[in-house]
């Protein structure tokens, strides 16, 4: 019995060990061991994405313009790179998803309103429901739907 609890505790202590060493725990110390590389590391690697991002608003005397490249992490929605743009936003929660009301104070009114494409096709579900790839072109519009 005396064998078979110590055996039990050895194992818990190697266990023990071992994760330590996979998780870095370190006591704070600061050194070669500690600040050497290994072919494990802490830190998350995300890939990243480019995504050329427009935004136009011809039916708001083009108050809101933006042309450029965002770099995203991989998995990232439409939603997601107009945020990373900069841009003052007004987003709201529908039964649909995400809505974007207003970008840079310029806002839904009426038949007036925003609205984006990937890669040139309309994309028919909310922008936090479209998720991106390397290299897609994504443009939002403030347009007149009445027009």
């Amino acid at each position: 019995m005396k064998t078979t609890r110590r055996l039990a505790a050895s194992a818990a202590a190697a266990m023990l060990v071992a994760a330590m060493g996979l998780f870095g725990c370190s006591s704070g110390q600061e050194g070669s061991a500690a600040s050497s590389s290994s072919s494990f590391s802490t830190e998350s690697t995300i890939a990243e994405i480019a995504v050329p991002v427009k935004v136009t608003s011809p039916a708001a005397d083009d108050q809101v313009t933006y042309d450029e490249t965002v770099t995203i992490g991989e998995g990232s929605t439409a939603l997601d790179v107009l945020q990373a743009t900069g841009l003052v936003l007004d987003v709201q929660s529908s039964e649909y998803g995400m809505f974007v009301n207003a970008i840079n104070d310029v806002a839904t009114e009426g038949m007036k309103g925003w609205t984006y494409t990937v890669n040139g096709e309309q994309v028919q579900a909310s922008a936090d429901q479209t998720y991106l790839n390397d290299g897609d072109q994504v443009e939002w519009s403030y347009i007149d739907m009445s027009a």
